[in-house]
């Protein structure tokens, strides 16, 4: 009798020690553990080159020492979620494709999503926005064949994708405004109007809404602050870039920049946005690590050779969780 008392305590304490252990591992209110999000343009080198004559326009060798450059960054910190612009692909050529080479390396266990934006017949190659996800994130289907790409003015395009986490959806917008000067904010409205109803349709919840890429603006910016304030977003920088020169991601430092776009004043335009409730852990520049004197830069003028023209931006962040009443309503 007393064995079988002491069974059942002990039977009793490990019930209950795995209850709240599981507990402590869930939060009611945030995922288990935070995601590491970044964000990149590979730069598709139609831009050409102001300190040489060489053309860069489809040159898949000085491509392929680029990409070398992002993998290696890649292998090192092994995000949950990467969000791509300007990838690149040539028709009809599979090995000389963004997505092929890096799947090769760093990305090889990634699950991964693409929407072809651009045609380019002069060099017979396609552009693409793309997002990577790793174990255990994985792509949802779009449903109902909804048309969830959009070409935004000249060169612009926004991408939307829906990843399943600890079995609730996250929404992930891909963005490259277009950079032809302050008119490109106007589509920060377009972009409000496509996320509210994609929102509200699906019966999804912003807490969990991730917008990456070319974001110009601030909050200085009408437009761009009524897109923040509607999806009641933060930027993910906030409070971690008191050293304004640390984030610049636009900035002639970068000797690719410096050769396509000249000295333009430094600005941070690549950015990683989420809903104000979640927890931000870190927030930095990122692919910003160079080569010197690589052979087939040199040629192009380039004593550095950078990964692509702007940095990129990685984010550490625990995105909170949406009770039945906001999935099922699609409440802001």
């Amino acid at each position: 009798m007393r064995w079988a008392l002491a069974l059942g305590a002990i039977s009793a304490a490990a019930a209950l020690s795995s209850c709240v252990t599981d507990w402590l591992r869930r939060s009611p209110t945030y995922d288990t553990r935070p995601l590491a999000i970044e964000t990149i343009s590979l730069f598709n080198q139609r831009a050409p080159s102001r300190l040489t004559t060489k053309n860069w326009k489809g040159d898949w060798i000085f491509r392929r020492d680029r990409l070398a450059m992002i993998d290696q960054d890649l292998r090192d910190t092994k995000p949950d979620l990467l969000i791509l612009q300007e990838a690149m692909q040539r028709i009809g050529n599979t090995a000389e494709s963004d997505k092929s080479i890096l799947q090769a390396g760093a990305l090889a266990a990634y699950d991964w999503r693409q929407q072809q934006v651009q045609e380019y017949a002069d060099t017979q190659e396609t552009e693409q926005a793309a997002v990577a996800a790793g174990f255990p994130l994985k792509f949802l289907p779009s449903g109902d064949g909804k048309r969830e790409t959009w070409a935004m003015g000249s060169g612009g395009y926004a991408m939307l994708a829906t990843i399943d986490y600890e079995d609730q959806p996250i929404i992930v917008l891909n963005v490259q405004l277009p950079e032809a000067g302050p008119g490109s904010l106007i589509w920060y409205g377009f972009l409000r109007e496509r996320l509210t109803a994609k929102l509200v349709q699906d019966h999804l919840c912003a807490k969990r809404l991730i917008i990456a890429g070319l974001l110009p603006g601030d909050d200085s910016n009408e437009r761009f602050g009524e897109f923040m304030q509607v999806l009641q977003l933060k930027d993910s920088s906030q409070g971690f870039c008191q050293q304004a020169g640390h984030c610049f991601t636009a900035t002639p430092v970068n000797d690719l920049f410096m050769a396509t776009v000249g000295e333009e004043t430094p600005t941070r335009v690549d950015k990683i946005l989420v809903h104000r409730s979640a927890n931000v852990y870190s927030s930095s520049r990122a692919f910003e690590d160079f080569a010197n004197h690589n052979q087939y830069g040199l040629e192009f003028g380039l004593e550095r050779l950078w990964p692509t023209k702007r940095f990129g931006w990685r984010s550490q962040v625990r995105l909170g969780r949406c009770s039945d009443a906001q999935l099922g309503l699609g409440e802001l």
